[in-house]
C-alpha cells in the first residue's frame, strides 16, 4: 500500500532543479546594428533572454509560453510555441493559461482592500466569519488569525487530497481543516496550504456580501484593465485563444495533452487565467506601488503589509501575503509561481528596479520558469560584483562526501582547476559559487540553495527548508584513525536468510499463489479516511482499489495495478498514468507476491550497512540497488528478523520533482503460515503520514487477471 500513488500531486522537500544554458549563436552584426544595439541595452538584454528561454523550451519539451519582460515602462512581450498543439496554433501575447498560485497574490489583496474597507482585519480570528472554522490543535484554534492564512503558518501541511478530488463544497473543505492532524504548532514553519486560501478568499465573501469571484474582477481587474482574464475553468473555455494544457514525458519523449481541473471550490488559491499582456499590468501596478492610472486601489500601510516578509521558510526565504520574498544579490525580490494540471507559470520581480517578468507555460511541472528567473535578472541589471573563487587553500578541503540522511544519498564536493562543485545524485553538476566565508551558491539552481561549510558538516540551505549533512570521512580518514573495537556486520545472506524465516519461511510462502486483504485507511494529515481492497497473486499482479471519504462523505476512488509487465494508475479525479521506465520498474520491485523470499531477484548489488534503531528497536541497516529502478533501503529487526522499515524515493516521468517515502511496518500476525504486518503507515512530505490497518486476509482465492487491469 503506498499511499503517496492515491494522487497525482508530487512535492518533495529536496529538489535540485537543473540550468542549462548554452551560448547564443545568431549571424554578425553590421557595424550600424552594433551600434544600434549598443545604445538599447535593454532590448538587446530582452533579446537574449527571449533566446534562451526558447532554446530551453525545446529541450524540455514545453508545447508553447507566453512571455512578458518588463523594465522601467518598458515592456517586451511575446508568445513562444505553440498553445495548441494538434491544430498547431502559436501562442501570441493575448493567450489565456490558467495561472494557478499565482493566483494567490490577487486573493491575499483581496483580503487587505476589504481591510481598508474596514469591513475586517487581519487580527481578527477567522471565527468571526468562518463560524464554522476550526483547527485540531485546541491553542491553534484559539490563536490563529485571518492574516495566518495568508502566509501558510497554520501548522497543517498540504490538505490537498480533499479538494483535488472535485466532490466538497468550500465550506465542507474549509471544515475538512478541522479533520487534519497538524504537522507543527501555529506559525512555528512554513507549510504550504492551498485550503487556507479558500477560507481566506471566503472571509471576503463573507465581509463585502459578494463572491471573492466577483470581488477581484470588480475592485482589481478592472481598475488595471485586465480585459483579458477569467476567474475559471468553465470561463477560461468560451475563450477564443487559450492555451490547452500538456505533460510532456521524459522518458517516451511523448506529449499528451491534459483536460482543464476545474478548481471552483478552491478557487482563491489558483483559478485565475490571464494572458501577458493583462499580467504586465498586474506587475507594473505592484512595481508602482499599488498605484494604477493615478488612482490607488490599495492603501500604503496595506500594500507594505501585503509585500513585507512575514514567515521565515529557509535563510533569506520568507512568505508575505500571497508572495515568496527573496533576496538576489542584495535586491528584494517578490515571486509567486504556479501549478495546475498542464500548466506552470511564474510572476516575479525586483520593484526597486522596475523590473518584473511573467513566464506562461502549458507544461506539467515544467522546471522552466525558475530557472529563468535568476537568467533574466542578471541579464537585464547584469551580474554583480562577487567574491572569487577562494584559493586553492581555502577551497580544497571543503572536498569530500556528505550525507543528506533525510534523502538517503550522499553529496559529493569535488574541488578541480581552481573551483568546486557539487554533484547529486541523478542531477546535473552544480558549479559552487562563492559568496562569503565558507559559503557558496548553487549555480546553475534557482534563487535561495546556498551550502555552508564546517569542518565536519555541510550546511544546505533551500526554500523547502535546511538540512545540516555530515562529512563522511574518506578512506584516507579513515586509516589514519585508530579503529574502533571491531562490530562484526551480519553477512547479507544469513540475515536475508532469518528475514525470509521471521515471515514464515520458503516452503509457506511458495504453497501461496494469490492474496485477498481489506483494509482501512487514515490520512492523518490531510483530514481523509479510506476503505481498501488490495489484490496480489503470483509472480506479478498487484492490484489496489481504495474508495476516498471525507465528513463521511465518498468522495473518490483510486485503482493502481500491476499486471505482470505493465501498471499504471486509475482515480475518478485524474486522467490515467501507464507507468514506464523507474516508477514502472519501482512498482514491480514492490509487489513481487513472493516477497523476500526471492529477494536478490532484479538486484544489481546489496549490502548491509550497519545498525540504526527504528522505533527504540536495534535493527540491521541494507542497501537494495535494482539493475532497472530506484534504489531502497530495509531495516530489519537485529532480534526477530522482521521488516521494521522501507525508504527509499518515488519518481516520476512527466515531473522533475522526486519525493521520499518511508513505510514502517507493525503489527505482524500470522495468517496461514506466513506473518503479514497488520499496520502499515506511508510517509511523504506531501501527503503526511497514511496509516493502513488490515482488517481481513485471504489466500489462495481465485482471482482473475482481469482483475489487475484498469476497467476490469
Amino acid at each position: 500500500m503506498k499511499a503517496a500513488d492515491h494522487t497525482r500531486i508530487l512535492s518533495s522537500f529536496f529538489v535540485f532543479i537543473a540550468l542549462v544554458l548554452g551560448p547564443v549563436s545568431g549571424p554578425f552584426l553590421s557595424p550600424q546594428a552594433v551600434v544600434r544595439a549598443q545604445s538599447d541595452p535593454t532590448g538587446e538584454a530582452f533579446a537574449r533572454i527571449e533566446q534562451q528561454i526558447e532554446k530551453r523550451r525545446q529541450e524540455l519539451g514545453v508545447p508553447g509560453i507566453g512571455l512578458a519582460l518588463i523594465k522601467d515602462g518598458r515592456v517586451h512581450l511575446k508568445g513562444l510555441g505553440l498553445k495548441d498543439v494538434e491544430r498547431g496554433l502559436p501562442v501570441t501575447p493575448d493567450t489565456q493559461f490558467p495561472i494557478g498560485s499565482a493566483t494567490k497574490a490577487f486573493t491575499a489583496l483581496s483580503v487587505l482592500m476589504t481591510q481598508d474597507d474596514g469591513k475586517l482585519s487581519l487580527d481578527d480570528s477567522p471565527k468571526k466569519y468562518l463560524p464554522f472554522f476550526k483547527l485540531r490543535d485546541p491553542q491553534a484554534d484559539d490563536g490563529i488569525q485571518v492574516r495566518d492564512l495568508l502566509t501558510h503558518s497554520s501548522g497543517l501541511n498540504r490538505t490537498d487530497l480533499a479538494w483535488i478530488t472535485g466532490k466538497l463544497k468550500r465550506e465542507e473543505l474549509i471544515r475538512v481543516l478541522g479533520e487534519a492532524k497538524p504537522t507543527a504548532k501555529l506559525r512555528e514553519s512554513f507549510q504550504y496550504q492551498n485550503l487556507m486560501y479558500a477560507a481566506a478568499g471566503e472571509t471576503v465573501a463573507r465581509s463585502q456580501k459578494t463572491p471573492w469571484e466577483a470581488f477581484v474582477p470588480q475592485r482589481i481587474f478592472t481598475p488595471l484593465g485586465m480585459t483579458d482574464s477569467t476567474m475559471s475553468a468553465s470561463d477560461l473555455k468560451k475563450v477564443g485563444d487559450r492555451a490547452l494544457g500538456y505533460e510532456y514525458n521524459s522518458e517516451t519523449k511523448t506529449t499528451r495533452m491534459l483536460p482543464y481541473r476545474s478548481i471552483d471550490e478552491v478557487a482563491p488559491a489558483g483559478s485565475i487565467n490571464s494572458s501577458v499582456r493583462d499580467m504586465v499590468k498586474w506587475v507594473q501596478f505592484i512595481i508602482d506601488g499599488g498605484v494604477a492610472g493615478g488612482r490607488r486601489l490599495v492603501s500604503k500601510e496595506s500594500f507594505e503589509e501585503w509585500t513585507k516578509p512575514h514567515q521565515r521558510i529557509a535563510g533569506k526565504n520568507f512568505y508575505s501575503l500571497g508572495w515568496f520574498v527573496m533576496d538576489w544579490n542584495g535586491h528584494k525580490v517578490l515571486q509567486h509561481g504556479g501549478n495546475i494540471d498542464g500548466f506552470t507559470s511564474l510572476v516575479g520581480m525586483i520593484p526597486e528596479k522596475k523590473l518584473g517578468f511573467v513566464i506562461l507555460t502549458n507544461a506539467n511541472g515544467t522546471a522552466l520558469p525558475p530557472e529563468m528567473m535568476p537568467l533574466i535578472f542578471k541579464e537585464i541589471l547584469g551580474n554583480p560584483a562577487a567574491p572569487a573563487n577562494p584559493t586553492t587553500a581555502d577551497a580544497a578541503k571543503e572536498a569530500g562526501t556528505y550525507r543528506l540522511e533525510a534523502a538517503k544519498m550522499d553529496i559529493t564536493i569535488r574541488f578541480e582547476d581552481g573551483k568546486l562543485s557539487m554533484t547529486v545524485p541523478g542531477q546535473p553538476t552544480y558549479e559552487l559559487i562563492n559568496v562569503g566565508p565558507r559559503r557558496y551558491r548553487l549555480g546553475g539552481a534557482p534563487d535561495g540553495f546556498f551550502v555552508t561549510f564546517k569542518d565536519d558538516s555541510m550546511l544546505l540551505e533551500q526554500p523547502q527548508g535546511d538540512f545540516t549533512l555530515p562529512r563522511l570521512k574518506s578512506d584516507a580518514e579513515e586509516s589514519s584513525t585508530p579503529p574502533p573495537p571491531p562490530a562484526r556486520l551480519i553477512e547479507i545472506e544469513e540475515l536475508m536468510s532469518k528475514a525470509v524465516e521471521a515471515v514464515g519461511g520458503e516452503a509457506n510462502w511458495r504453497r501461496l499463489t494469490s492474496r485477498k486483504m481489506t483494509t482501512e485507511i487514515d490520512f492523518e494529515h490531510q483530514g481523509v479516511k479510506g476503505r481498501g481492497t488490495v489484490l496480489a497473486k503470483a509472480p506479478y499482479f498487484y492490484a489496489a482499489t481504495t474508495t476516498l471519504t471525507a465528513l463521511g462523505k465518498e468522495i473518490g476512488s483510486t485503482f493502481e495495478f500491476l499486471n505482470g509487465t505493465s501498471g499504471g494508475q486509475r482515480t475518478s479525479f485524474s486522467p490515467g498514468d501507464d507507468y514506464v521506465g523507474s516508477r514502472l520498474n519501482d512498482l514491480r520491485a514492490e509487489n513481487g507476491f513472493y516477497g523476500l523470499v526471492d529477494w536478490k531477484n532484479g538486484l544489481k548489488s546489496y549490502a548491509v550497512k550497519g545498525r540504526e534503531k527504528v522505533g527504540g528497536e536495534d535493527a540491521w541497516l541494507v542497501e537494495f540497488i535494482p539493475q532497472s529502478g530506484t534504489a531502497y533501503r530495509l531495516h530489519i529487526s537485529v532480534e526477530s528478523g522482521l521488516v521494521l522499515k522501507r525508504s527509499g524515493t518515488i519518481v516520476s516521468s512527466t515531473s522533475s520533482v522526486t519525493m521520499p517515502v518511508t513505510v514502517l511496518y507493525q503489527d505482524y500476525r500470522e495468517v496461514d503460515g506466513v506473518k503479514l504486518p497488520f499496520k502499515v503507515t506511508t510517509s511523504t512530505p506531501g501527503i503526511g503520514d497514511v496509516v493502513t490497518r488490515v482488517t481481513s486476509v485471504r489466500h489462495n482465492v481465485t482471482l482473475r487477471d482481469g482483475a489487475f487491469r484498469p476497467g476490469k
